[in-house]
Parts: C-alpha cells; sequence; structure tokens
C-alpha cells in the first residue's frame, strides 16, 4: 500500500482537511479512519432541535468521497502510532503508511467526579446515537437536570422545553456562559430561558443523587429522571501522548499544526495553539476545526495556507441566536450595541482600539450579518470610533467601507 495521507478522525475537522488537501493539489492517496458506523455528519444539529427529532445531516453526500478519491474507514479505531515505521495500527490489527499523519480525534464530554453520582440516568451528549436516544426518552413532562449553563447545556434546555420537559440547569459560576460572553449577554440568555420556563440555578453544584432525588448545594433538592452532563469537553490525546507527542492542554502544534514530529500534524479540538498572552489554547467550534482541518490539509500538500480568520461560533436558543467572535477577555474595553430588534452586540477593544472580539445575541437571524462585518474589521486591524460602534442608527457595513 503506498504511504499517503492518513486522517484519524472523520469529524468536519478531518473531512475539511482531506479537502483542503485535495484543492491544493495533493494528488496522492487520503485514507481518512473514523470510528462512528454513520457516514460523517454534522454535530451541531444535535443540540438544536428544530423537530421532533434531532438531525442526521451528513457533511458531504456519500459520492463525495468516491469523486475526491478520499478511502472512508468508517466504525474503525486507530490504537496506536508507530512513528519509526510511519504507520497507524487499526483496532483490527491493520496496519495503514503514512507520509503525512493528521491527527482530528477531537474531544470527549468531560465526566463529573464519580463519587457524588449514580450512573443510573446520567447522560453525556457525543453522538447522533446519543441525542436520538435522548429525544426517545424524554418527552412532555419529563423531568430533566442538565449539569452546566454551557453553550451545549443550554442548547439542550431550550430543545427539551420546547417538548414541554421540566428542565432544570445547574451551573458552578455565578453566571452561565461565564467563559464565553460578557455579563450583559448571559443575563439576555438566562432572562430568555427563565421567559420559556426553564429552571436555570446559578453559584450551584450537585452534592448527591439518590433514587432520582438531587440533592444540590444549597439545600434544595429536585427530582429529576433525567440528568445530562454538560460541563465541558476533554482533548483526545491518549494517542498522541503514547506515541511521544507533546501534550500540553491538547496536541501541542505550531501555527501551521505541525506537532513535534515534521510528518504529524493536529487540528480541531484536540490541538492547542500558542497565544499570545494567553499561553497554549484550544478552540472548540464548528467554525475553528473546519477552518484548522483545511488550512492543515494545504499545508500536508505542501501549500501555505490561508490566513487564520478569527475565531467565530454561534448557539441557537429558542428563537433566537447568539454568535461570537474573537476571544473575549475581561480584560478589554466594552462597548454596548444595542440592536433595533430589542438584542444587544457587546464589543471589546484593546488599549490600542483594535477590535478583539464580539458578542450578540437577538431573536432570529439579526445578529448575524453584523457579527460577520465586525469579524472582517477585526481582520483589517482597523481602530473604529468608539462612539460609531456604539450608535445603532450608523450601520457597520458604513465602518467597513470607511477603514
Amino acid at each position: 500500500m503506498m504511504a499517503g495521507i492518513v486522517i484519524v478522525g472523520a469529524g468536519y475537522c478531518g473531512l475539511s482537511a482531506a479537502h483542503g488537501a485535495r484543492a491544493a493539489g495533493y494528488d496522492g492517496p487520503i485514507t481518512l479512519v473514523g470510528d462512528d458506523p454513520e457516514w460523517p455528519y454534522e454535530r451541531p444539529p444535535l443540540s438544536k432541535w428544530d423537530g421532533a427529532m434531532p438531525r442526521l445531516q451528513p457533511i458531504f453526500p456519500e459520492d463525495w468521497y468516491t469523486q475526491n478519491r478520499i478511502d472512508l474507514k468508517r466504525g474503525a479505531v486507530v490504537t496506536a502510532i508507530d512513528r519509526s515505521a510511519r504507520n497507524v495500527t487499526l483496532g483490527t490489527g491493520v496496519t495503514l503508511p503514512y507520509a503525512k499523519l493528521l491527527l482530528a480525534t477531537g474531544a470527549s464530554p468531560r465526566h463529573l467526579p464519580p463519587h457524588a453520582l449514580s450512573d443510573e440516568c446520567e447522560r453525556y451528549l457525543r453522538s447522533y446515537t446519543d441525542a436520538r436516544n435522548l429525544a426517545q426518552d424524554v418527552g412532555a413532562g419529563s423531568d430533566v437536570m442538565i449539569i452546566g449553563g454551557g453553550f451545549i447545556g443550554l442548547e439542550l434546555a431550550a430543545s427539551l422545553s420546547t417538548r414541554k420537559a421540566f428542565v432544570h440547569v445547574i451551573e458552578a459560576q455565578e453566571r452561565i456562559l461565564a467563559r464565553a460572553v460578557p455579563p450583559e449577554i448571559s443575563q439576555m440568555v438566562l432572562d430568555l430561558h427563565k421567559k420559556r420556563g426553564v429552571t436555570v440555578h446559578t453559584g450551584t453544584t450537585v452534592d448527591a443523587i439518590k433514587n432520582n432525588l438531587v440533592s444540590l448545594s444549597t439545600g434544595q433538592s429536585v427530582r429529576a429522571e433525567h440528568l445530562i452532563i454538560g460541563i465541558g469537553s476533554e482533548p483526545n490525546t491518549v494517542l498522541a501522548a503514547n506515541a511521544g507527542l507533546t501534550v500540553d492542554n491538547g496536541i501541542a502544534v505550531d501555527g501551521c499544526f505541525v506537532t513535534n514530529d515534521p510528518d504529524i500534524f493536529a487540528a480541531g479540538d484536540c490541538c492547542s495553539l500558542p497565544v499570545e498572552g494567553a499561553g497554549r489554547t484550544r478552540f472548540e467550534s464548528w467554525q475553528v476545526a473546519r477552518d484548522q482541518g483545511y488550512r492543515a490539509g494545504q499545508v500536508m500538500a505542501g501549500v501555505t495556507p490561508d490566513p487564520t480568520p478569527p475565531p467565530w461560533f454561534w448557539s441557537d436558543q429558542f428563537d433566537h441566536s447568539l454568535q461570537v467572535v474573537g476571544q473575549p477577555s475581561p480584560a478589554g474595553t466594552r462597548i454596548l450595541r444595542p440592536l433595533p430588534s430589542g438584542g444587544l452586540i457587546t464589543i471589546e477593544t484593546d488599549d490600542n482600539g483594535t477590535l478583539t472580539a464580539a458578542a450578540g445575541f437577538a431573536s432570529g437571524n439579526a445578529v448575524g450579518r453584523d457579527i460577520k462585518i465586525i469579524q472582517k474589521l477585526m481582520q483589517a486591524g482597523v481602530t473604529p470610533d468608539p462612539a460609531a460602534l456604539a450608535d445603532p442608527n450608523t450601520p457597520l457595513k458604513t465602518i467597513l467601507k470607511q477603514r
């Protein structure tokens, strides 16, 4: 078998890498190894239900793999990397030689310490099977507790409460989405959930669970037939660590996604990149996985990668959209830009007035256009007038044209 590009992980990052390599002119073999038996599918819809059941939405049609000469191995697990022999071993014992190897192994849900919990009703969301089983089991009148007031937990809270379940969200921090958005946006999201019937407990942890009764640190006890854990994720780094690759808050890579082995790359949720002032940082989002994978594919094909855009993320909750671009920081100067729809965009700048981050929340698609314009302003490195940014009567596209 001729050695070519082998990609471990058949999520959006892995597929984007294969796409990027082919688009860059790479003509050799590409093998994509995924542990899920399904054809590779989009993961964002697993927690954002706009119908009776979560959608299984393929990333690419089945004939895309044949047309692009991608050897997709579904339901396959890579158990070891032999850097000296330059091959990987599958769970079946088959070895695959590689010239370049990309680890796009993603991340897995972080688990709570086991001493406080019983696993009788405990659930995690990672795959379509998890989402389908949850949708089948939870219906109108079900008592649901979600531990974690981050994006996944709140999206599931919206989806399940829309199905008339009784939903409690438990968040250890003093506010929801504390690491992702400014306080003003957190409050708007909280208000929406409360208005739609979700009970949110902040500054609260779980002490114990017995007979589907959850004891909280506040002294309150809440019934939960279904306990969903959404407290973040851990990068899947065991394969890399066993191969002697450097792991530091994820598989450590440089700006071109190269590990400490020049023929092994990593991208997406499993990797960490050096960020000035922030150390090694992981960026977990659909867009980042797509962009990093595509650029890693370009590098493996021997092409200089495209410039990396500021990270962008979105979350749909009920009939509202939340979007974030850049890297929010408590140290930044925050500008509030109200939206005519009643929504809000918060814009952050550094000490020089350069845009560093923005977050927006509103009903429908009201924030999408403005966040995209802010992303372009960030890429241009401009320093807009703060008064113009705060003025809802000054279109952001006007500022973009004047840069």
